[in-house]
């Protein structure tokens, strides 16, 4: 088991795995809703509605990696820091967006090969699922950028060799 945790964590790659895969969702999900309104407009016919079904798919199926990632990144944060707050609500909207796109999935899967316009509740769906993930990722960001979550993961004496390597003026240990 601690395997698997050690490769949830990315200590194999010698920094956190989580903020890798979550770009695929973040590319893929928007980008389906992009090929959903140049389906609106009769862009490529039928070609723009395969592309946002794939794009479902392939963000769902990079998800199945993002979540357990992100649930082990969140589960090392103590309770009582603020970060840890921003990440629960980080992980409720990132599981709302992945239920929102995996309904959207179940709602094209039957017509996708033949439409040449997506219908209008998969197209909300879309755009619901896309202002959440954008929501979502936000709150990532704070959590990295303003809390430090994840960063600086090194121990002190390695960043104390990187800092005397770089000159800084350090104070005595």
């Amino acid at each position: 088991m601690k395997w698997l945790l050690d490769f949830l964590k990315g200590k194999w790659l010698g920094h956190p795995l989580h903020p890798i895969v979550v770009h695929v969702p973040m590319a893929m999900w928007p980008g389906a809703l992009i090929f959903d309104l140049l389906s609106q407009w009769n862009i490529a016919g039928n070609g723009m509605v395969r592309l946002s079904f794939y794009a479902i798919v392939f963000g769902l199926g990079a998800s199945l990696l993002a979540i357990p990632t992100g649930l082990v990144d969140w589960t090392g944060i103590k309770k009582e820091k603020p970060a840890w707050k921003i990440g629960l609500y980080h992980m409720i909207l990132n599981l709302a967006v992945a239920l929102l796109f995996a309904i959207n999935l179940g709602l094209r899967v039957q017509t996708f090969r033949q439409d040449t316009k997506v219908a209008g509740a998969p197209l909300l769906l879309s755009a619901i699922g896309t202002a959440l993930l954008i929501g979502s990722a936000y709150l990532g960001g704070m959590m990295v950028y303003q809390y430090g979550i994840s960063v600086a993961r090194m121990s002190k004496k390695k960043w104390r060799k990187i800092a005397e390597a770089g000159g800084a003026n350090l104070p005595p240990e």
